[in-house]
């Protein structure tokens, strides 16, 4: 049989390796914070929430270590005030910086002038009357006939080189 002793003795030892095994687990998951790039310039409050103080500015680009969530701010440390950041401004999978302009052998041609664009389907020479309704359209001009417009009758006109007359 175990005196006291040895007991206590076994009993130590299972404290003492439970709580290795314990420290081992909270430097895995402290080793295991994930990298993440801050998108946009952002500050970085002491608490989760607008309402708290602003520690410190991550830079567009700057990398921090992403340590747990809690909604959707994101308790980060980095160079300077660890703190929270709202997880919209976060990317994890990594940076995407702008690329640069690439040069374009063919740029887009201007537009070219036309003197006569073409109407649009609605397009009404006659426009409604202020009453309501459309009004009826403007009388012709009259076109000059030179026939007589009755049999036995005659029409005048003052033409450029003087006044003359067609029929009877």
């Amino acid at each position: 049989m175990l005196n006291r002793s040895s007991v206590m003795a076994i009993r130590n030892k299972i404290i003492a390796g439970a709580l290795a095994a314990l420290a081992l687990v909270a430097t895995a998951a402290s080793a295991s914070a994930a990298p993440a790039f801050a998108t946009t310039n952002v500050n970085v409050r002491s608490g989760p929430g607008t309402g708290y103080d602003v520690v410190g500015t991550l830079r567009r680009g700057e990398q921090v270590d992403l340590q747990y969530c809690r909604g959707s701010w994101c308790f980060v440390e980095r160079r300077g005030a660890d703190g929270w950041v709202s997880s919209s401004y976060l990317a994890r999978d990594g940076y995407d910086r702008p690329r640069p302009p690439t040069w374009d052998p063919y740029p887009p041609r201007p537009p070219v002038w036309n003197p006569r664009p073409p109407r649009p389907p609605h397009w009404d020479p006659y426009p409604p009357h202020w009453g309501g309704g459309w009004g009826p359209r403007p009388p012709r001009p009259p076109v000059w006939n030179p026939r007589p417009p009755r049999p036995g009758s005659s029409v005048c006109y003052n033409g450029p080189n003087g006044y003359f007359c067609i029929g009877d």
